[in-house]
């Protein structure tokens, strides 16, 4: 049976729950784009579905909000006078973060209302671990295979000095190399862990 088309990959909202005996950890999105400690709440099997379906909804709701931003990308080029194009578009993509963020943590917030904190707190790599462990390997080498091929089209367009603004294409080039790593490790990270289970298996 042919598998059915999604445009999020399945697992894409692994990375905010962890699998503990009393439950689920659950690292929620504060209020504000941070990098510090998140808010961690223990979840029932059911309440994980709710939030992972609200989690999963705002993501989609991230790609309908991207793409009048990219299609009116010549109104903003000059948001800024005196900014580059590099200046205003690093502007623009820190207001659409800010937002989409936002938006997120208040889609989920009345399903947290009455919810228990954990004293647990979920660290950056056990997300990422979660989220590698939550998607299949063909999602994660189609992102990292994604951003790979943004990463070499961008440093080629660097070496030929094609007319487009060098800075933009240099942080496009950094901002993809990035992600393609990020991907490709969480993908390595996959294999290895399935190669170890099955040689345990074997033994």
């Amino acid at each position: 049976m042919a598998s059915r088309f999604r445009l999020l990959p399945r697992g894409v909202e692994g990375q905010y729950f962890k699998a503990v005996p009393e439950g689920w950890l659950f690292g929620a999105p504060g209020p504000w784009l941070t990098f510090g400690p998140r808010p961690t709440y223990l979840v029932t099997n059911a309440q994980k579905a709710g939030l992972a379906a609200r989690i999963r909804l705002s993501r989609y709701i991230r790609l309908l909000l991207a793409i009048p931003l990219v299609a009116t990308t010549p109104l903003w080029m000059d948001l800024v006078r005196g900014l580059s194009l590099l200046g205003n578009t690093l502007l623009v993509l820190a207001a659409y973060l800010v937002v989409v963020h936002l938006l997120e943590h208040l889609m989920i917030r009345s399903l947290l209302a009455d919810l228990p904190q954990a004293r647990e707190r979920m660290t950056t790599a056990e997300m990422l671990r979660e989220q590698s462990a939550a998607m299949s390997f063909r999602s994660l080498a189609m992102l990292g295979g994604f951003f790979g091929l943004a990463t070499v089209l961008s440093l080629l367009a660097l070496s030929f000095r094609m007319p487009v603004e060098q800075d933009l294409l240099s942080y496009i080039a950094l901002f993809s190399g990035f992600l393609s790593i990020l991907w490709l490790g969480m993908l390595i990270t996959k294999l290895w862990g399935s190669s170890r289970y099955r040689s345990d298996r074997s033994e």
